[in-house]
């Protein structure tokens, strides 16, 4: 996750600014050492110098190999950047209402549990969790606290909407509760056509 993050802005920065912060900063640090190290001021001032400057240098090497490559590495969930948890609600409600199930307005306490979408189908209730759906494990506490909010919202399945990955653990959880995952190729085929147009009922 450390290289999505510093992608971007090495993407920004040109080489040239790069390499000049490593000069000025090895004549900064040379200077202080000279002023407080005394007899081994030499010394000091060119290792911290040299590391800072070196730093640098290979930084402006970074940026200029992603402006090269013309596009920043991305991790496996950086598809997901640019896509609203509402506009995930919309579509999982437009394709449940092509499925004929009755899709029912979510109420305040569905949302504070992370709950966006609610369906009827033949007298079950079924609840997708969506509050959560950009983080990248769904671990042992994250399946337990689901399926505590699926009793206090009286649903017979929960849904988990997740771009990551169970771990172990939750998916021993799973097997024994009424809740279900839509995570991975199936999650990422909700986006593949356009973004609906009407709003969630």
């Amino acid at each position: 996750m450390d290289v999505t993050r510093s992608a971007p802005f090495l993407s920004r920065v040109k080489s040239w600014q790069l390499v000049g912060l490593g000069v000025t900063g090895w004549c900064t640090l040379y200077s202080v050492a000279i002023l407080t190290w005394g007899n081994s001021s030499t010394l000091v001032g060119n290792a911290q110098g040299g590391c800072f400057a070196a730093t640098m240098t290979l930084a402006s090497f970074e940026s200029r190999r992603y402006r090269k490559g013309g596009v920043a590495p991305s991790g496996p969930l950086e598809w997901v950047s640019g896509i609203s948890t509402e506009h995930l609600n919309q579509n999982l409600a437009q394709i449940m209402q092509q499925r004929e199930f009755r899709v029912e307005a979510c109420s305040p306490d569905d949302a504070a549990l992370d709950f966006g979408v609610r369906v009827v189908s033949s007298g079950r209730t079924m609840v997708y969790e969506t509050g959560r759906w950009k983080e990248p494990v769904i671990d042992l506490l994250h399946v337990q606290t689901t399926d505590d909010n699926r009793k206090k919202v009286s649903a017979d399945l929960a849904i988990i909407v997740s771009a990551g990955k169970p771990d172990e653990a939750a998916q021993t959880f799973l097997r024994t509760r009424p809740l279900k995952l839509l995570i991975g190729k199936e999650l990422k085929a909700l986006f593949n056509d356009e973004k609906p147009a009407g709003k969630t009922p």
